[in-house]
């Protein structure tokens, strides 16, 4: 049953971060292009603390989700999934804690001297945010995989 609610878990928050890093990237990166210090705080400010704040419950999980995996795993070939889906999780915290979320709070907080500077500063982040597309991306596929390998994973719970 824990390993049925971890790899459950788990590709939620997987799906809802590639989602995110998807729609990012695909929908709302060009319009950003156009942000200036009179509408980042709408456009850049909302978004971005609201996904704050939701990963900052999800992703914990995640980690304990993915261990358990690993240790549900250990001995046999499938431990490849759950270790994959650890060094994921893992890639795209450090990224984001470490990295990113600096460059948010400095975007949210209006220090740059002017919209030049703000448009480097979101080229940054971007950039920064599409390692987050291409490891959201390999994390997802990670736990699919693991779930349509393990079969019948209700199953496994009798």
């Amino acid at each position: 049953m824990i390993t049925f609610l971890a790899a459950l878990w788990f590709l939620f928050g997987a799906s809802m971060y590639m989602g995110t890093m998807w729609v990012l990237k695909w929908f709302l990166f060009p319009t950003w292009r156009g942000l200036s210090r009179d509408n980042v705080a709408t456009h850049f400010g909302i978004p971005t603390r609201r996904a704050t704040v939701f990963f900052t419950v999800v992703v914990p999980v995640m980690f304990v989700a993915s261990i358990v995996l690993i240790v549900a795993e250990w001995g046999t070939s499938s431990v490849w999934f759950g270790v994959a889906c650890l060094v994921g999780i893992f890639l795209l915290t450090f990224v984001g804690q470490g990295i990113i979320i600096p460059i948010n709070k400095r975007i949210r907080g209006g220090l740059f001297a002017d919209d030049a500077e703000l448009r480097r500063l979101l080229a940054r982040w971007m950039l920064l945010n599409d390692i987050r597309f291409y490891g959201s991306t390999f994390t997802w596929v990670a736990i699919v995989w693991y779930v349509v390998a393990r079969g019948d994973l209700l199953g496994a719970l009798s």
